[in-house]
């Protein structure tokens, strides 16, 4: 019964495994290495945001705009498997001095590196001088996507003054398990238990 017990624990404890890991390298910044506390995401555009230790939603560390910039991280994916992407950013008060946007998003990508399905959240609008959540809900990856590119940062016109900075911190790309994983885990755990008691009687 012991053997038993251990079996089932071990599934259970692998699917919820396969539901939470975050598929991104160093998603919360507190991971070091060649870039520092950003080491796992590449600029985008603009070389302006930095590590920063003095506003973390959770940690110790977290990503800072200090203008306009992004920064993205590249992950392999299943086409036509389920995911969500949640992050947090915070924006101070204020209004700047041009056209300007927060966003956290997500593209799925195919082999040739066209954008398949885009997925973005604009911040902006949102309670300011607190972390506001960004959740894009469970998405399908497209029948031809090979990767997923998660993308966050502040964009501006002329003159480029957004209001600034903005943190972001706690960045999860998750694979969401289909209910009819969870049946047949389901299914499975019940049949061991049954065959278990059958044996003791």
């Amino acid at each position: 019964m012991r053997k038993v017990a251990i079996i089932i624990a071990a599934l259970a404890f692998s699917l919820s495994s396969y539901a939470s890991a975050n598929l991104l390298y160093n998603g919360s910044f507190e991971l070091t290495g060649e870039g520092g506390h950003l080491t796992g995401w590449a600029q985008e555009y603009n070389e302006n945001i930095g590590e920063a230790q003095d506003n973390p939603q959770s940690g110790a560390w977290h990503a800072r705009n200090y203008n306009d910039g992004a920064l993205y991280q590249n992950v392999a994916i299943a086409a036509g498997e389920t995911y969500q992407l949640t992050g947090y950013a915070y924006i101070p008060s204020g209004t700047g001095g041009s056209p300007w946007g927060t966003f956290i998003g997500l593209k799925f990508l195919r082999s040739n590196g066209t954008t398949a399905a885009t997925y973005q959240i604009d911040m902006q609008n949102l309670t300011r001088d607190v972390y506001n959540l960004a959740d894009t809900g469970m998405v399908v990856a497209p029948l031809d996507a090979v990767s997923a590119t998660v993308r966050f940062g502040t964009w501006a016109t002329n003159p480029w003054e957004p209001v600034t900075p903005t943190d972001f911190d706690n960045f999860s790309l998750v694979a969401v398990p289909e209910p009819s994983s969870l049946i047949l885990l389901g299914i499975g755990l019940f049949g061991i238990i049954g065959f278990a008691a059958k044996k003791k009687k």
